[in-house]
């Protein structure tokens, strides 16, 4: 790792972050505040360092923001941005980069730098934690410890591969050139001559080791995660949060089920559908019993449109109220994260009318008027919509609140039906793409039929990453997987070109740079 700071400020920030968080739920509390040497002592401290990695996750600069519900999103074209390039120091000039995948100008060059940093600071500390779980003496059962490891070896996995989902190459075209580096040790490496030679590995290097850190991870959790040992009593999903149980709620932590949903989502990416699809499979069937669809008469009345019994895996984030009041709330358009009008009705909920109110598909009942005004660079003159989806706060399911949805259950289904698709089983992928429109309150007339191409069942697939991913961080990653020469507008109807080139984010000047 490309450490350009001073060592002793990397000890000082691994104490702190670790120690500034919570017991239980990431509130931060003065118990916290223990000493370097205590950190790894008791199994007290060591949930207190568990629970400082998650929070470290929910930075702005990582899923709290940049590969959540900002940066990424405007990439994947949620969110609208001027039709032409405004004025330098125009409020609206980084949502028109991002937008037309300018990712080198000034404007928004530091996201992708925070992005870079961070996550690998993150990493850093993973592995500094797994090195000392490994070494510590405190008492604990073997279980627990087992359950602590295999979390952190699948955060590992699960940060490095939207690394490379990012900055690295489209897969289809990658070489035996070193492109990142795999950062899979508590040592700090400084920046040196040679460094990319030395510490970086070539995209088939890096996948490989991302599998071991996945297959680790779910050595360790199979047989010890609750999610799977005891999903009706410690490992069981509700709806509220316990004081005193650190391994209940699972879908809100790295769980067994999390590593398999990243491992399917892993396969797909490097074009393995038949492992994907299997790896998906163990998680769609337990849905009805670890996982249960959400009652679609009952998100709007709880409040509930995360889907929470649907998640597989979320991280709580102690500012996502005032993250979403900052982002979406404003009435300068230019400066407010906002979906454009057509290009949520017409795009992707354009099977089911114009009509936001009279839409069945629940999905839909996220969505609200914003406070913004028109922008005097005329675009999105039909109006702008924001979610409901990171506002809401829900008194009868609060185990959903604040809560940063990274894998659900319908994006296993997903997999699955591409998979079938490609296989030639259309009755299957069609089976599976209606069970999920089923249980978003959707009728017979709305459901695929055999009459339908492949290429409209997976123009559908296509619609499905946005009207179920909002906020999540996905829908770019799923046109760079396919690189798909089109994408949708963002600020208006229809689909704008994108070339191979689009996908690429490069690697940021502060690594590059000796």
């Amino acid at each position: 790792m490309n450490m350009n700071m001073n060592m002793k400020y990397i000890i000082l920030s691994f104490v702190v972050l670790f120690f500034t968080s919570c017991n239980k739920w990431l509130d931060v509390t003065t118990k916290d505040m223990v000493l370097e040497d205590q950190q790894f002592s008791s199994e007290d401290n060591i949930n207190s360092a568990t629970n400082g990695l998650y929070r470290e996750m929910m930075s702005t600069s990582l899923y709290g923001g940049n590969l959540s519900q900002t940066t990424i999103e405007v990439m994947g074209h949620f969110y609208t941005y001027p039709n032409s390039q405004p004025s330098e120091g125009n409020q609206s000039i980084p949502f028109y980069m991002l937008g037309t995948f300018n990712y080198t100008h000034d404007a928004v060059k530091g996201n992708f730098s925070n992005i870079w940093s961070s996550a690998y600071a993150v990493l850093l500390h993973i592995n500094n934690y797994i090195k000392n779980v490994e070494q510590s003496t405190a008492t604990m059962s073997d279980a627990h410890k087992k359950i602590l490891l295999g979390e952190a070896y699948g955060l590992r996995a699960y940060i490095h591969f939207d690394l490379f989902r990012l900055f690295g190459p489209v897969y289809g075209e990658k070489t035996d050139a070193k492109i990142l580096p795999y950062n899979n040790s508590a040592d700090v490496t400084l920046n040196h001559t040679n460094y990319e030679q030395t510490e970086y590995s070539s995209a088939d290097e890096y996948i490989q080791l991302l599998k071991q850190d996945i297959a680790t991870a779910e050595g360790l959790l199979a047989a010890n995660d609750p999610i799977v040992t005891d999903p009706s009593g410690d490992g069981n999903i509700t709806n509220t949060l316990p004081s005193d149980n650190f391994y209940q709620n699972r879908n809100r932590r790295m769980n067994y089920y999390a590593v398999k949903g990243l491992e399917a989502r892993v396969l797909q990416y490097i074009g393995d559908d038949v492992n994907a699809a299997a790896a998906a499979k163990v998680i769609t069937d337990q849905v009805g019993s670890v996982f249960k669809w959400v009652d679609p008469s009952s998100v709007v009345s709880n409040s509930n449109y995360i889907f929470f019994s649907e998640v597989i895996f979320g991280v709580s984030n102690i500012n996502m109220a005032l993250n979403a009041n900052t982002w979406y709330a404003g009435t300068i358009l230019g400066t407010s994260y906002l979906v454009d009008y057509n290009n949520l009705v017409k795009n992707i909920l354009g099977y089911a009318g114009n009509d936001l109110s009279s839409m069945l598909d629940i999905r839909s009942k996220q969505w609200m008027t914003s406070n913004a005004m028109p922008d005097p660079l005329g675009y999105s003159n039909n109006g702008t919509f924001r979610s409901r989806k990171y506002f809401s706060t829900s008194t009868q399911v609060p185990a959903a609140n604040n809560l940063q949805v990274l894998i659900r259950i319908s994006e296993m289904y997903y997999i699955q039906a591409e998979a079938a698709l490609k296989a030639g089983n259309r009755q299957q992928a069609i089976d599976l793409l209606n069970t999920v429109l089923r249980n978003r309150a959707l009728t017979d007339q709305y459901f695929l039929t055999t009459g339908q191409s492949d290429a409209e069942i997976q123009a559908h697939i296509e619609q499905e990453y946005y009207r179920e991913f909002f906020g999540e961080g996905q829908a770019f990653f799923f046109h760079k997987r396919l690189v798909s020469p089109q994408m949708f507008s963002g600020n208006g109807e229809g689909s704008v070109a994108v070339s191979p080139d689009n996908y690429v984010v490069p690697i940021p000047d502060s690594e590059t740079n000796i």
